[in-house]
Order: C-alpha cells, then structure tokens, then sequence
C-alpha cells in the first residue's frame, strides 16, 4: 500500500510539472519573450503530435491586420471627403464673401430667378479671366457674379474670349464688340445684349447726386466736384438681360423717328435695363407700324407729324378693332407749332399747353439762376395704378424743369375716359406763354394747379364682358425723363418713367429687387497669399496629419 502511495504521488507531481511547463509555453508565445531554461532536474516535457502552429490564426496577426485595414479605410476616406469637396467647390462656387457689403454676392430673389430661367443662357466675356480679377474690384466682380449664376443653373455657360486671339468670333454679331464687354445670348431666342463693364458702376458726387463713370468725369474735370461713393449695379444689370433675351413674349417698346424727336437714351437705357426690348422706326419710311410693337413712344417730336403718319398711328391703337395697344405722348419742352398732333390729341380728350408752369409755393419750387421758378416738385395722385406701382423710397422727389401743362378736355365721354397721372403741388403755380413779352406779369387770379401727366383711353368689351383699352398718355415735357433726373439718387423721374411702362404693360416675370453694391464700405477680402495658405492648409497640410496619426497608430497597435 505504501508504495502504492508513492508512485501515486510521483505521477501526480509529474502532472503538475506539465500542465506549469504548458502555461509557460502559451504565454511565451503570446508574448513573444523566449522560454526560461528548464531546470535540470525537471523532467522534459511532453512534445506535441500536432504539427507547427498556423501563423495567420495568431493572435498577433489578428490585431495588426485589423489595424491595417481600419488605417486603409480611414486614409481612403479622407482622401474620398477631399475629393468630393473640391468637386462641390468646383461646381457650386462654394465661397465665402467676407466684404462688409457682401459686393460679391448674388441677391436671394436673383438666385431663386436664376434657378428658375428655362433656357440655354450664355456668357461671352471679352477679356481673360486672369486679367479681369486683378484689374479691380468691380470687374472681379462681375466674374463672381457669372461664376454663382453659372454655379447655380447647369443650363449657363460662361466663356472668356480673347478678340485678339479669336478675331473671328466678333463676326457672330452685328456690332463692334470692344473689350471688357458681355454679351449675353439666349439659346432659346436667340436674342442677345451686350453690356460694357465700364458702365456698371454709379458715382455719388460731393453735390449728392449719382451718375455714370461718363458724367462723373465731366463735372470732377470740368466743376471740380469730388467723388464720395461709388456702388454697382451689375447684379441689376445681368439679371435684366437674361430677362429680355430668354423672355420668348418681351414687351415691345418702339420709338417713332423721322421728325426731330429728342435724345431719349436716358428712357430707352431704363426700359432695356428693366427687361423691355426697345427699338426705332422711321414712320415716314414705313407703310405701316411693326404689329408686334406693345408700346409706341413720341419722344419730344419738334416738327408736327404729317397726316399720313397720324393715320399709321391710329390705325396701330385701333389694331383692327382688337385695341390692346398703348400711345406714350412725351411733349417737347419749347416746341408748339404742331397742329395735326394737337389736333389728333383732341380727338382722345387731350391738349398741350402752351407754355411753362411757374410754381410759386416756395416748398416746391427751384430757382436754378432765373427769377422764374421753372423747376419743381410733381405728385403722384395716389389714387391711380401707377401710384401703386411706384416703389421710390420718401426722401426721393419727382422733379420737373420745364414742363407744360397737361389739359382733360373731358372726363368721361362714350367709350372714352381720362384719368390725371401727376400734378403740380399746391394751388400756387401759373403758365408763362411761349409768346409772353418782357412786360408779362403773373396774375393772381390765374393761380391754380396744372396736370401734367394725363392718361386717356378707349374702351371695347371682348365678348361683352372683358374690357379691352387702348390707351394715350400724355407727358408734358420731355425733359422730365432727360438723364440728369433719371439717373440722380435724390431724384425718382427714372421710378416715375418706369412706372408709365410697366402699368401698361403685361409682363409675365416679376419685377426682382436688387440691392446696389456699395465699393465705399470697409472690405474684408482675403488677398491672395491668404487664399494659397488656406488652400494648402486644407489641401495639403491637413491630411498630412490625418495620415501621419493613421500611420503612428497602426505602428502602435500592430505591437499589441
């Protein structure tokens, strides 16, 4: 029994040594340490029958491959992030404009215009790229501006044109094209307008008035008057010639010519910028007048219309009995020896005064050099569309020098109406004839108040129910609408001229207010060194690191 006993616990303590000998082992290999030597009086261990342990089921190579893949994904998805960045960047114009006056970015209403235009709409640009952005803030500018538009409807397109390199690209369009000009094209038109960068910007004189970069150097060089801001309106220039070209019905605005009419750039320059399309004809030298014209315009005539011509003009408002057309009557300031016009005025329950209103209220009245208060104030009656239409802001005054009087010869009389556009102020004013004498003096029983803008229309109902007007309006003087008083802030005559058109006339698109950009407020442009450091920074610099730190922890933990 006793010896028995023994062998029992000689093979148990042989048991023993095994199963220390293979823990030993398995943690030598999970830790990679070497095997301490065996003391000799142990007993050796017993070898195993299997074969050689498989490396890739280790559990060191477990950790260092799931570590190498996770630092593969990580670095494929930032340079993935990076990418699909640069192409957002690329195709959305994703900036940020950190000017005080935001001068580089597009209003909300001409974004959501810009989306919404159908039409293939090009951009042809006759200057490089390069040489537009450093030649000053407002040709880069205008670059930003096509860039969002082109950014924000895949339909635009805009192209930079050398005219030296491409001479031949200048052979699409009747016109000389200069540099530094924009010509924006319609696909679905076909029409076209060509804009000058140069004419872009407005500048606010030391008299407070604004005017074009052409005036203003006139009255610094020549009246020594200094420039005290300056402001953009190529937003509102872009927006309203995508308007007229992709408009495929634009309201038509012809001006008769062929009897010494008078300058009427200024009214024509605020219609076309306002998305009408205007054009000239000779009455004389056409049978008849163009059909498709919405709008015709007598700017000023200083000779009187022949009987002829006065019979294509009511032929046109008569329209074959459809009516639908409108006659705008602007009367030249001194000449009065029309009478087939005057005449044909009468027949619509209209006359021009002959001679000038004096208004005589002192606050209302300008006296410019001349004893004679020649220039004043006229009001809008509130009662009227076109007073509705007027969007002026209070502190801008619609101004008139000179003007003559406009007279209703009746109110209401058949199928004809009139209705008062504008008056003089008050109850203070008189008219000085054209053939007054040195010894004319004003009466005070003559003080009264004068129309000046007088509507007159006639009616014919469609079907017996909807009724279709064919209009006259007349407008006392055409230097109401002269340029001095159109493009001065302080003054609303452009509003006022906008207004006769836009009231009788049909446009679909809405009127999109836009914002001048000031150049005079504190800017906050990043300057080109600025812009390469934050590109590389984010380009370059950063995933520099995001790559070094995916590196140092795969080397950390392929060690585990």
């Amino acid at each position: 029994m006793a010896e028995n006993e023994e062998v029992k616990k000689e093979n148990a303590g042989d048991e023993q040594s095994s199963a220390i000998e293979a823990a030993e082992k398995i943690t030598q290999e999970d830790t990679g340490e070497e095997a301490a030597p065996a003391p000799e009086n142990s007993p050796e261990p017993e070898k195993k029958k299997s074969g050689s342990k498989n490396p890739f089921k280790s559990k060191k190579f477990r950790h260092g491959s799931l570590s190498v893949v996770f630092t593969v994904i990580f670095i494929a998805a930032v340079v993935l992030v990076n990418v699909i960045l640069n192409l957002v960047l690329d195709r959305f114009n994703v900036e940020a404009d950190l000017t005080s006056g935001a001068i580089y970015t597009l209003g909300a209403e001409t974004e959501d215009y810009i989306r919404s235009v159908d039409d293939d709409v090009s951009f042809f640009v006759t200057a490089e790229k390069d040489t537009l952005n450093s030649a000053g803030e407002q040709y880069k500018q205008c670059v930003e501006f096509l860039e969002k538009m082109a950014a924000l409807n895949s339909r635009f397109t805009v192209k930079y044109v050398n005219l030296l390199t491409d001479p031949d690209f200048s052979n699409n369009y009747v016109e000389d094209l200069q540099n530094y000009q924009i010509i924006v094209q319609s696909g679905k038109t076909g029409r076209y307008r060509i804009l000058s960068m140069n004419d872009f910007m407005k500048y606010t004189l030391s008299d407070g008035n604004t005017y074009s970069y052409s005036e203003a150097s006139m009255y610094v060089s020549y009246y020594g008057y200094t420039v005290s801001g300056y402001s953009s309106f190529a937003e509102e220039e872009l927006v309203s010639a995508v308007q007229s070209v992709s408009q495929e019905d634009p309201t038509i605005v012809t001006f008769l010519t062929g009897y010494g009419e008078s300058d009427s750039s200024s009214l024509e320059t605020i219609l076309t910028t306002n998305a009408y399309v205007t054009q000239k004809c000779d009455i004389e030298r056409v049978e008849e007048i163009p059909a498709e014209t919405d709008i015709l315009v007598i700017h000023g005539a200083t000779k009187d219309y022949s009987e002829d011509s006065i019979t294509k003009i009511d032929e046109w408002l008569s329209n074959g009995g459809k009516y639908g057309k409108n006659l705008i009557y602007i009367a030249s300031a001194d000449a009065d020896n029309t009478p087939n016009l005057d005449e044909y005025l009468a027949e619509w329950g209209l006359s021009v005064g002959k001679g000038y209103i004096l208004q005589y209220d002192t606050s209302h009245a300008y006296y410019t050099g001349s004893t004679m208060p020649i220039m004043q104030d006229i009001e809008m009656k509130d009662d009227t569309d076109y007073y509705a239409n007027m969007k002026v802001s209070s502190s801008a005054k619609f101004v008139a020098y000179p003007i003559r009087p406009v007279i209703p010869l009746w109110e209401n009389d058949g199928n004809f109406a009139n209705k008062v556009i504008a008056t003089t102020y008050g109850d203070q004013c008189i008219v000085f004839p054209f053939d007054a004498d040195e010894s004319w003096q004003p009466s005070q029983a003559d003080f009264t108040s004068y129309d000046v803008i007088v509507e007159a229309s006639k009616v014919q109902f469609e079907g017996g129910t909807d009724p279709i007007y064919s209009k006259v309006i007349a407008v006392g003087s055409d230097q109401l609408f002269a340029n001095y008083f159109t493009t001065a802030s302080n003054y609303s005559n452009g509003e006022a001229a906008l207004t006769l058109f836009d009231t009788n006339s049909e446009r679909s698109s809405e009127t999109i207010k836009i914002v001048e950009k000031s150049f005079t407020a504190e800017t906050y442009q990043i300057d080109r060194g600025t812009q390469l450091a934050i590109g590389i920074t984010f380009a370059v610099v950063i995933p520099i690191i995001i790559i070094v730190i995916g590196i140092v922890v795969w080397a950390r933990r392929r060690r585990l």
